[in-house]
């Protein structure tokens, strides 16, 4: 019955995005304060770069507009957290050890276990410091919105009361009556068009117009033309082949673990132990697997012999990533040491695409490095011979090789296409110098290393439209006002005459459909206020409205069916959904006011 209810509440969590409100999943990933790389959105001080937005992704090849919900949700969490460190909100140690050791996940037999705590890090690679700064700006964000998001009391009276309303059905029949059917009663007389003419000169003017002659210069068509060399080719394929396929590599390891609270002389142990299992394993490398299973400390991978499948880069920390990546296959690492301990790394396999498969993109990147500082060449001589010789095209497009292409009629209103609409563009060809002084224009970046050169073919200055050009338009616009007014007049009349009990139009009614709020079957929502403001203590009950567009529309009320009485257990759980809505809303208006306090500042560059 309520599913209408929970399909369209607007939950917390759609707000939050990632926010763990409880502690379920561990935290919602790092938040960048401080990073010299470039930022995908900056809230305050705060910084989110591309890895913040990685995390919290977990690796998912997700398209545009997931990455673009996943930045807004990055987004709305560092506003939180801003005002949390404005306020001087901070989390103290024994809050923190209070919070992990209640986590389920952590615990054995009802108490927190260290041993649980250590093992959920290291299969996860991640150091204590990062887990618990994760949990400190949990902490953070859940305090900051508690007095937001707790319980609020809905009485019992209004959710039954809503509980009725939500399911409440009425058998409805309508009745459309569309303005086409009054058109040819309409007469529109010349006067009338004239006088409306009159009253709206500003709309019947064409905009200024041009036509263009323009050149084009582009590194890409300046690339497709470059020859490059088979060795170059594969050169680079072998150099950075890893980067261009998304090389993955299949490592197994072998790990002894060390305590981040050990000392030099309990340190120097462990290492002294990997020392000798590495000598064992260079001195039988068939053994690996065995020696995984029997000794390493990596509960995620020793049953498997050590193997940790496939992986790209950024998966694991750098050191370990650092020696994975510079193994040869079957080769084994010498000591790799990390925060969680020792590793003994054997590179299992290697995937990457193959040179013939990559090579269309290894000869495209070449040719565009190669003809990068030919462009630049090119595009300051083209920016001298533009200037030089202001009043043709003629002499940079001999000397540049450059075909004069035409435009048709474009104005600001109705630019063209491709390099045509771009605002920087039309903003030079419309300039006194270009327009009137019947210049060259300067070179226009439009972008993508692309320069385009315009001058003024012809020139069409704004008019007024004579009044013969836009009769028919007028006389078209003026009859169909004029027939929404009688279809109105029409539907107004004959709802007074029914609710009068004067008469009905059995023939005219359509099918009976059932209608509820939360089923409306796909009417306008004005439509179902309507048909339930329709007083129905006497039947058939009517209701009419007019549509946008004109069609004024009768309902016939022929049945009325309570709401079946809500169980406890409905009446509970609408309850909690309004309670979620009313904290939803809450939590809204406090995040539109923390944009207004902390400027939210985007950057140019792609969240892909």
């Amino acid at each position: 019955m309520f599913d209408f209810v929970h399909n369209n509440k607007f939950a917390i969590k759609i707000i939050l995005g990632a926010v763990a409100l409880t502690f379920v999943g561990f935290g919602v990933g790092s938040y960048s304060t401080v990073t010299d790389d470039p930022y995908l959105a900056k809230v305050g001080e705060r910084k989110v770069v591309k890895a913040d937005l990685d995390r919290v992704l977990e690796g998912q090849n997700a398209n545009a507009a997931t990455r673009q919900a996943a930045l807004e949700s990055l987004i709305r969490q560092n506003l939180v957290l801003a005002d949390a460190e404005a306020a001087d909100l901070a989390v103290g140690g024994a809050e923190l050890r209070r919070v992990i050791a209640s986590i389920p996940a952590f615990q054995q037999d009802g108490k927190f276990s260290p041993e649980r705590y250590k093992e959920f890090l290291a299969n996860r690679y991640m150091s204590p410091e990062g887990f618990e700064a994760q949990v400190r700006q949990d902490v953070m964000l859940q305090s900051q919105l508690l007095p937001y998001t707790g319980s609020h009391f809905v009485a019992k009276t209004v959710a039954q009361r809503m509980a009725a309303l939500l399911g409440e059905t009425r058998d409805v029949q309508a009745l459309v009556i569309r303005p086409q059917a009054f058109l040819a009663e309409v007469k529109v007389s010349d006067a009338a068009i004239k006088a409306f003419y009159e009253a709206n000169k500003a709309r019947f003017r064409t905009p200024e117009q041009v036509k263009l002659d323009y050149i084009v210069l582009s590194q890409q068509a300046m690339a497709g033309k470059q020859k490059v060399d088979e060795a170059a080719v594969r050169k680079y394929y072998e150099a950075h082949k890893a980067e261009l396929g998304g090389e993955e590599r299949r490592v197994a390891h072998i790990l002894l673990t060390v305590d981040s609270a050990a000392g030099a002389d309990a340190k120097a142990k462990v290492k002294a132990q990997a020392e000798a299992l590495l000598k064992e394993i260079q001195a039988n490398p068939a053994r690996f697997a065995e020696l995984a299973k029997a000794r390493s400390q990596d509960p995620g991978s020793a049953a498997n012999g050590g193997d940790l499948g496939y992986f790209g880069r950024g998966a694991m920390v750098k050191p370990f990533e650092d020696a994975a990546f510079a193994l040869d296959k079957g080769q084994i690492s010498t000591l790799v040491e990390t925060q969680f301990g020792y590793h003994i790394l054997k590179l299992e396999d290697v995937k990457a695409p193959s040179f013939d498969a990559l090579r269309p993109q290894i000869e495209a990147q070449l040719a565009r490095q190669q003809s990068t500082a030919a462009f630049r060449a090119e595009a300051d001589k083209l920016g001298e011979l533009a200037y030089q010789q202001g009043g043709s095209l003629e002499p940079a497009s001999k000397a540049l090789g450059l075909t004069i292409e035409q435009s048709g009629w474009v104005s600001r209103e109705a630019p063209g296409q491709g390099v045509l609409a771009n605002p920087k563009l039309l903003e030079a060809a419309f300039s006194d110098d270009v327009l009137k002084g019947k210049h060259n224009s300067e070179p226009v970046d439009v972008g993508d290393n692309t320069l385009v050169v315009v001058r003024v073919n012809a020139h069409k200055p704004a008019a007024a439209q004579p009044l013969s050009e836009v009769s028919d338009a007028i006389r078209a616009e003026l009859a169909q006002k004029e027939a929404v007014k009688l279809a109105r007049a029409k539907g107004e009349a004959l709802l007074a005459e029914l609710k009068a009990g004067k008469g009905d139009v059995a023939a005219a009614w359509g099918q009976m459909v059932p209608v509820s709020r939360k089923s409306p079957q796909g009417l306008p929502m004005a439509d179902v206020r309507a048909i339930f403001a329709a007083p129905a203590k006497t039947l058939p009950a009517y209701a009419g409205l007019e549509r946008e567009g004109g069609d004024y529309v009768l309902y016939r009320v022929d049945k009325v069916e309570p709401a079946a009485a809500a169980s406890p257990q409905e009446v509970a759980q609408l309850s909690a959904v309004v309670s979620e809505l009313s904290s939803n809303a809450l939590v809204s208006g406090y995040l539109q006011g923390l944009r207004q306090k902390y400027p939210v500042m985007l950057s140019q560059q792609p969240t892909e």
